[in-house]
């Protein structure tokens, strides 16, 4: 989804910087090594480096666990961005994964504590394929809390969210967005689960995208 928006945005005249944070997708590192910690570096990393380009106004767009991450950013370097938009995120690390609230995980729960207390490591399903975390990761969940910073970010917030999510609750967006002092905002893609899937995914993706195009619009 994100390089279809890009070009969309790109087509209206904004520049855009679209990253993999480290263990993802293209870039460096293993998965096992991922942390809240290196994201929220690589998130600076990727705003010093838009910035040193010229580009004043900053729009920034976090998705899933990286909607966390994002969160979390924006509260700590607000005077970076203009705005902060989020797809389905993580906003509470306890609901999602330490005692999740939704079965895709809650099965699993016992099996993966044991990994991480005898390996150090477990796994979770990711696109349907195994998904390597360590048990730092799992630390930090305990240290960091999304909702919280959320309550204390004065920019304009947008949030994304499925209302059919089976991976990340629906309703701690619902819930949370309500807590966001100044400009804030819940867009529901009706039926959508999680990364705007389902039954009707391609309109799920469309109205997504057209919704955040929008939205960058309107702020930048």
């Amino acid at each position: 989804m994100f390089a279809p928006l890009s070009k969309k945005l790109a087509d209206l005249g904004y520049g855009v910087f679209r990253f993999d944070f480290r263990g993802h997708g293209e870039s460096g590192g293993r998965s096992v090594e991922m942390t809240i910690e290196g994201e929220l570096a690589d998130l600076e990393a990727a705003v010093r480096e838009v910035k040193r380009k010229g580009f004043k106004k900053i729009g920034l767009l976090g998705a899933s666990f990286g909607g966390g991450t994002a969160t979390i950013f924006a509260a700590l370097k607000r005077k970076e961005l203009q705005f902060l938009c989020l797809w389905y995120p993580v906003l509470n690390y306890d609901h999602t994964f330490i005692n999740p609230y939704l079965p895709w995980l809650k099965n699993q729960m016992a099996r993966m504590r044991r990994d991480l207390e005898e390996k150090g490591w477990t796994t979770i399903p990711n696109d349907g394929k195994p998904f390597r975390i360590g048990k730092k990761l799992f630390d930090e969940m305990n240290w960091y809390f999304p909702y919280k910073e959320l309550a204390k970010i004065r920019l304009p917030v947008v949030i994304i969210h499925g209302d059919n999510d089976s991976y990340v609750p629906y309703k701690d967006s619902l819930e949370y967005i309500k807590n966001k002092p100044g400009e804030a905002k819940l867009i529901t893609i009706k039926g959508a689960d999680h990364g705007f899937g389902g039954e009707n995914e391609k309109l799920y993706k469309e109205e997504a995208i057209n919704k955040t195009v929008l939205t960058f619009r309107r702020y930048l």
